[in-house]
C-alpha cells in the first residue's frame, strides 16, 4: 500500500520507527510510579535511576530498530516478530559471561564490546558514558539503513548503480557501528549522574593531586589481548587513571604499557612489582589459563610503589589516592602498639602487619608507662596511630586518661576489643573478658554486648580433627561480614571474624563533652544471630541450629568514628575544633592474627586501609 504512494522511503521508515518509540516509552513512563513509591520508605540515588531510565530508553530504541527491519524482510509478522527476537536474544547473549567466558578471549571481548547489555550496563551505574551514547546511535543507525536498503530494494534494479551505492553507503555504516563499537572504549566523555559522584574524583582526592610538588608518573600495564574477565574493567581502570591526571595539572604523567607485547615490556611490569594473573578460558570444549596483566607502578623521586592487580573497582580510587599519599610522604609516619594489659604484640602474633607497615612507617611498641597522663603525651612522642589490639587485663586508669588526652589532641587509634575470649585449644569455650575497654567505647556512643555472634548462612568452613581424620564443616562462628563502607575498606568486600562480638550504637555519647559522627564498616547479614550463653562454640554446636527466624538480624561488628572531645583534666575542658579525632572500633582482634592472615591473606589490606585512614 505505502509502496506506490508518493512517500519516501525515509518517511516510512523514520515514522514507523517513532511509532514504535512512542509504543515502548508509554509502557517505561508508567513504570515512574515504582521508584516514586520506593522513595517514600528509603533514600534511593535519584541521578542513578534517572540514568537507568536513560539507558533503557536508549536500549529499547535499539530494539525497535531491530523490529523495524525484521519487518522489512518478510510480509509475515509472526515471522518478523521471531526474526527480530532472535537478533535480539543473539546480540544480548554475545555480552553474557558465560558465553564470552567460552570463547577465545579476542572473540569473546569483540562480543563483549558490540553488545547492547554491555553498555547498558555502563550506564546503569549512573554513568552516561559518550561511548555508550554513540554505541546506541549506531545501533540504531545501522538496523534503520539497512531497512532503507531492503525497502528501496523492492523499488529499484539491484544491477543499477543507484543500489550498489546504496549498498555501499550502508556497509559503510555498518563498519563504523562496528568500528564504535569495538574501539569506542577509547571516547572520552562522561557524565555522572549519582547523588554521591561515585564516579567521579572526590574533593579529597583533587586536593592531594593537586598539592604535589613533583611529578608521579604513573604506569598501567594491560593486555593486548585482554582476557574476557578484566575486559570491561580494564576500561573503566583506564578513564580512572586519565581523570587523576586530568585533575593533577600536569603532575601525574599516565604511561600505558602493553605488558605482554615484547620481552622489554614483560620486564617493565616485573621491575614495577606487577604480575601477570592466571584466568581460566575454556576453547573448543577444552580448559585452559590464561596470562593477563591490570596493574599499575606508581614512581615519584626515587620511590615506587606497585598496585599489583586491580581486583575491583570499588575503592579503586582510594587505593590509588593513598598510594600517593604514602609514596610522597616526606617524613615517615609513627605507627604504635600498647602493650602491657595482654594485647597482641607487634612482634609476636602480627607479623605479617608489622612487615607490611614498615614499608612506608615506622612501627614500634610503647608501654602503659609511656602512655599514661602526667608523661610524655603520646603525641608529643610522634604517635600518629596508636593500635590497641585485644587488651584483656587491669588498665590503670592513668593509661585510660593518657589515652582521653591523646584523642582530645586529635589522636587516631585503631581499637580491636574482645568483649568474649575462645581459647578454641579446649572445646571452643568462651568467657567474658571484663578487661576489654568494652566500657570505655560507651563515651563515644557505642555499647559491646558480651556476646558471640553467628551466621546461619555467610559462614566459612573450617577443617578440623575428627575421630577418623580431617573433617571440614560449616561454622557459623566464623562469619564473613560485608563491609558497608568500601572508601574506608578500600575496597575489601568481606572479613572473616571468629568469635566476634556485636556492637551497638548508644543514643548518646556517655561523656558530653564528645561530639562524634559514627560511621558503619562491617555489619553481619540478617541471617546472623547472638549466642549470650558461648558455652559452646565448636562446630558441631546445636546452638545455631536451634534459633528462630524471630532472632535472627543484622549486627555491627566495626565502626568508625570521627569528631572532636576535650580532656577533662584540663582547666578550660573545650572541644578543639581544629583537632579532630578518628578511631576505628571492631569488636574482635584475632581476624588480623598471623593464623588468620594465612587463611585471608585480605586482612591485611583491609587493617592497612584502616589505619591509613
Amino acid at each position: 500500500i505505502l509502496l506506490p504512494q508518493p512517500i519516501r522511503g525515509w518517511t516510512v521508515i523514520i515514522s514507523k520507527f517513532l511509532a514504535g518509540l512512542m509504543f515502548v516509552y508509554i509502557g517505561i513512563i508508567f513504570t515512574v510510579g515504582i521508584p516514586i513509591a520506593l522513595g517514600t520508605a528509603g533514600d534511593l540515588d535519584i541521578g542513578e535511576i534517572i540514568a537507568q531510565y536513560i539507558g533503557a530508553l536508549l536500549l529499547t530504541a535499539s530494539f525497535v530498530s531491530i523490529g523495524v527491519f525484521s519487518s522489512s524482510l518478510t510480509r509475515n509478522q509472526i515471522v518478523a516478530f521471531i526474526v527480530s527476537l532472535t537478533i535480539i536474544i543473539l546480540l544480548m547473549l554475545g555480552g553474557a559471561s558465560f558465553v564470552s567466558f567460552a570463547l577465545p578471549s579476542n572473540v569473546g571481548t569483540l562480543l563483549q564490546d558490540i553488545s547492547p547489555i554491555t553498555h547498558f550496563a555502563s550506564i546503569s551505574r549512573g554513568v552516561i558514558d559518550l561511548r555508550d551514547v554513540l554505541y546506541f546511535i549506531s545501533l540504531d543507525s545501522v538496523f534503520l539503513a539497512s531497512t532503507y536498503l531492503m525497502i528501496r530494494g523492492k523499488s529499484v534494479s539491484h544491477r543499477s548503480y543507484l543500489y550498489r551505492n546504496l549498498q555501499l553507503g550502508v556497509s559503510g555504516l555498518v563498519i563504523l557501528g562496528l568500528f564504535i563499537g569495538w574501539y569506542g572504549r577509547s571516547i572520552e566523555g562522561r557524565w555522572d549522574l549519582t547523588e554521591n559522584k561515585l564516579y567521579t574524583l572526590s574533593k579529597a582526592t583533587e586536593e592531594l593531586i593537586s598539592s604535589l610538588d613533583d611529578i608521579i608518573t604513573i604506569k598501567l600495564f594491560e593486555s593486548k589481548d585482554p582476557p574476557v574477565q578484566i575486559a570491561p574493567r580494564t576500561r573503566a581502570v583506564r578513564d580512572l587513571v586519565n581523570d587523576i591526571a586530568g585533575k593533577s595539572d600536569g603532575k601525574i604523567k599516565v604511561i600505558r604499557i602493553v605488558a605482554d607485547d615484547s620481552e622489554e615490556a614483560e620486564t617493565r611490569a616485573k621491575e614495577s612489582f606487577v604480575p601477570p594473573v592466571p584466568f581460566n578460558i575454556e576453547t573448543q570444549g577444552e580448559f585452559g589459563i590464561k596470562l593477563g596483566y591490570l596493574g599499575m607502578g606508581l614512581t615519584y623521586s626515587n620511590k615506587q610503589e606497585p598496585i599489583p592487580y586491580v581486583k575491583s573497582l570499588d575503592g579503586l580510587e582510594y587505593e590509588i589516592a593513598s598510594t600517593i599519599y604514602r609514596v610522597t610522604l616526606k617524613q615517615r609516619r609513627k605507627v604504635a602498639f600498647l602493650y602491657g594489659h595482654g594485647e597482641k604484640r607487634r612482634d609476636a602474633m602480627m607479623q605479617s602487619l608489622r612487615d607490611h607497615l614498615e614499608r612506608h612507617h615506622e612501627v614500634v611498641e610503647i608501654t602503659d608507662a609511656e602512655a599514661g597522663v602526667g608523661l610524655t603525651p603520646l603525641h608529643a612522642l610522634g604517635v600518629d596511630v596508636l593500635i590497641i589490639a585485644g587488651p584483656n587485663e587491669w588498665m590503670d586508669s592513668l593509661v585510660m586518661d593518657g589515652i582521653d588526652e591523646y584523642m582530645a589532641d586529635g589522636g587516631k587509634t585503631l581499637l580491636l576489643i574482645d568483649p568474649v575470649e575462645v581459647e578454641a585449644r579446649v572445646g571452643a569455650t568462651g568467657t567474658p573478658n571484663e578487661y576489654s575497654m568494652g566500657n570505655y567505647i560507651e563515651q563515644y556512643g557505642l555499647k559491646s554486648r558480651t556476646n558471640v555472634v553467628f551466621d546461619v548462612e555467610s559462614n566459612e568452613s573450617v577443617t578440623f580433627q575428627g575421630r577418623f581424620g580431617p573433617v571440614s564443616l560449616p561454622f557459623p562462628y566464623w562469619i564473613r561480614v560485608p563491609a558497608s563502607e568500601l572508601q574506608i575498606s578500600g575496597g575489601v568486600q568481606s572479613a572473616v571474624f571468629p568469635w566476634a562480638s556485636s556492637i551497638e550504637l548508644l543514643p548518646n555519647p556517655t561523656n558530653k563533652t564528645v561530639d562524634v559522627s559514627i560511621i558503619p564498616l562491617l555489619e553481619t547479614k540478617p541471617t546472623a544471630g547472638l549466642d549470650y550463653d558461648f558455652q559452646d562454640l565448636s562446630p558441631q554446636s546445636s546452638r545455631p541450629e536451634n534459633v528462630s527466624k524471630d532472632e535472627l538480624g543484622s549486627h555491627l561488628l566495626a565502626v568508625a568514628l570521627t569528631g572532636t572531645r576535650c580532656y577533662p583534666g584540663k582547666v578550660s575542658c573545650e572541644k578543639d575544633l581544629d583537632k579532630p579525632f578518628r578511631m576505628i572500633v571492631a569488636a574482635e582482634s584475632d581476624w588480623i592474627s598471623e593464623s588468620m592472615v594465612a587463611l585471608y591473606p585480605d586482612h591485611i589490606t583491609l587493617a592497612i586501609n584502616w589505619i591509613d585512614w
